[in-house]
Order: structure tokens, then sequence, then C-alpha cells
């Protein structure tokens, strides 16, 4: 008697490879092996696939298929070539609305002073990530330290266009290294962001940086950022909170170096070029009004300075409450840091490192 032929089917998931601790999805081993810069990293589906790692380190290329990780080349040895790298985002199906770029590392040549006084600039000259998307406001530039971060690059249901990255590199002496995952997100998931999101935090809590935060208070925040950070409110949450943290300093927007007082300043006559918008933000902790030298409010809406404050010229940070729903703020960061003295210091406007915290109704 000829033993009946047995087929086993499963479902094409994500996967996390034994070897690499990198995110995959399961495919039976011929379909990995066929697979653009797959690696087969393990088994899943109780052993009958093996986790499909997609790895491209190119120096630009096309992405079309989920959880694909492209890196500098010859990762993880330093890149160190002038170079223009353009990869093509494609999507996987067309009714895909956004993509998910997870930076696992990222560390490119960081923002110069491309200007002289009064009007200093920190542009990504030397080194840039720049996005193109058909339809939509693209995300910023970016540059330098953002290992850790991510981002989210709109993709407009049904639209065939692609959207592009260009990562310039410039110099031979810069020691850069690169890898980014793609996550290709579906409409109306539970894990979909709302449209005009820069970044989407799933979580009750956790941390948000400004791009290029770095690890030490000698990094710069970087120019011309204008986008939304999101955050998908939990069940039974009506507020949440945002805490400058304690990494050196973490809350440090539009101020200069001959006049850089340890003090926060709000609202728009202060905060006229970098700033953080908060909706409806008011104090919490350090003291319950939000105040100027002339006015008294609920709320100012813009916060700058080098404390965390809703009060003007407080010398402590405080934290700060929102109950506008979604749960959002503005970035705002102009394209220069203005300097009135002749030969001042580098002002080190760090940008801002902040917990977030949803609060129970």
């Amino acid at each position: 008697m000829l033993n009946p032929i047995q087929i086993f089917t499963f479902p094409n998931g994500p996967c996390t490879g034994s070897s690499t601790s990198l995110t995959g999805t399961c495919f039976s081993p011929p379909e990995c092996q066929s697979k653009t810069g797959g690696l087969a990293d393990g088994p899943c589906a109780n052993g009958f696939g093996t986790c499909c790692v997609i790895l491209l380190s190119e120096c630009g290329g096309s992405i079309g298929e989920n959880s694909t990780h492209f890196s500098s080349p010859d990762y993880p040895k330093v890149y160190q070539t002038a170079a223009t790298c353009t990869y093509t985002l494609n999507k996987v199906e067309t009714d895909i609305c956004f993509l998910r770029l997870e930076f696992i590392n990222f560390v490119i040549d960081g923002p110069v002073s491309s200007a002289s006084f009064p009007n200093q600039n920190w542009d990504c000259i030397n080194d840039k990530l720049v996005f193109t998307t058909p339809t939509t406001k693209a995300p910023p530039v970016i540059c330098g330290y953002n290992t850790g971060q991510h981002m989210y690059v709109d993709a407009n249901s049904g639209l065939t266009t692609s959207s592009t990255m260009v990562l310039t590199t410039t110099g031979t002496t810069f020691q850069r290294t690169w890898r980014i995952r793609v996550d290709q997100i579906h409409c109306g998931e539970y894990f979909t962001p709302p449209h005009g999101c820069a970044q989407y935090f799933m979580s009750a809590s956790g941390r948000v940086k400004s791009f290029n935060f770095g690890t030490s208070d000698d990094y710069h925040h970087l120019n011309d950022q204008d986008y939304a950070v999101c955050f998908r409110r939990e069940k039974g949450y009506c507020r949440i909170s945002y805490r400058a943290t304690d990494e050196g300093e973490s809350f440090y927007l539009s101020t200069t170096p001959q006049t850089s007082p340890t003090k926060s300043k709000v609202g728009e006559t202060s905060c006229g070029a970098d700033f953080l918008l908060i909706p409806r933000g008011t104090n919490g902790g350090a003291g319950s009004q939000c105040t100027t030298a002339a006015v008294t409010s609920s709320d100012f809406g813009r916060f700058c300075g080098r404390r965390f404050n809703c009060g003007q010229d407080s010398q402590v940070n405080s934290i700060i409450y929102s109950d506008l729903l979604p749960f959002h703020f503005h970035v705002e960061l102009n394209g220069i840091d203005p300097i009135t003295v002749t030969n001042a210091a580098d002002n080190k406007n760090r940008g801002f490192s902040l917990d977030f915290l949803q609060i129970l109704c």
C-alpha cells in the first residue's frame, strides 16, 4: 500500500532569525531561496518552514518584500565611499498604506554649519537621507546618529507609483554604517497610523527623541524639520504626559550662545523659530499654571528653551499634560540658529528626549 502524500501549509507570518535576531517571514525553503537577498535563518511553523530574512547590502536597489533589510555595503564594516545610493520602495500590494522604516543602525555624518555669522545653519550637507513620495508630504531629511529611531512613509492605498529613498555620502574618512528594515503596513490594521504622522508609538509609555539627538550633549538637532509625532491611544486612557528625560540636555531648543540661561520659554513670542507644539499642553508636577511675564493661561501650545515647562523662565522641568485626541505633538525646527554676537560659540541646541505616559481616565 502506498503512503499518502501529505502537504503542509502555513501562514507566511513574521518570525525572528535564530542567528541574526532580525525580523523575517516564514516561507518554505524553496520560497526563501527564490527571494533576492533571502537568508534561511532557522526553522518556523513547527519546522515545516524557514525564517527567511531578506538582507540587501548594496548601495541602492529595489525593495519589494515585506521586512526587507537594506544595509551599507559590506555591513557591519564601515563605509567610507562617496556615493549616491537610491532605493526604490515598491509596495507588495496596492492596499499598502504605509511603509515603516526601523533604523536598526544608522550612523552617517551629521549636520554642519553651512553659514557664518549671524545665521548659523545646521544642515545635512555631507551625508543625508532624502525621501520622495508620489503625492504626500515627504518625511524630513535626516543625517547623523539615528540608531533606534523609526519613520513612516505614507504610501497611499491604491497608488502604484513607488516612493524612493536617496542616501548620499560625501567624503572618505567618516566611519558610517546603516541597516534599516522596511515594513509594509496594510490599510485599516490595528497598527496603522493616522495619515500625516512621521512617527507613531503604539504603547502606553515610552521615549521619543528628535532626530540626531545622539549619545552626548555635543550633538545638534537638525534644521528644517516639520513633522508630527503620534501615539496610539490605549483603551481607557484620556490624557498623555511628557517629561524631559535624564539624558543630559534633554530639552534644548531655540536658544543662542550669548543668551542661553537654563530657563524655559513658551508661546508664540518666545518660541518663534524652533519649538514643540503640544495641543492643550499644560503644567503638572512643578506648577499648575502656564505663565509669561504678562499673561496667565491654561496653555500656550509652544515649548522651547532649555527647560520643559509651561511657565516662562522656569529653571526646572515640569510634566506637560495634553488631553486632545488623537494624542500627538508637532515638531517645528526652522532653517537657522541665529547668533547676535560675532564669534560666539555653538549654542549646542541638542533637541529633545521625552518620556511619554498615557493617563487613565
